[in-house]
């Protein structure tokens, strides 16, 4: 999605993705959680795609 100024928004790096992902599960469940999640978790399929060694988001229940 392009900013105001037309430029390409920045992707955040996995890492952050992993970081809000952890931080998101710590929250009581909703709807939005579960949106946020999808979300965040679509997100960080996009930014590792080309990784080498990487096929896609490890999925891993919450404890």
């Amino acid at each position: 999605m392009p900013t105001p100024a037309g430029l390409p928004r920045p992707t955040p790096t996995a890492p952050l993705i992993n970081a809000r992902i952890r931080e998101l599960m710590e929250q009581p469940r909703s709807e939005w959680r579960t949106t946020e999640y999808r979300r965040l978790l679509t997100l960080w399929a996009r930014t590792s795609e080309g990784v080498p060694g990487r096929q896609g988001p490890e999925f891993v229940t919450a404890a």
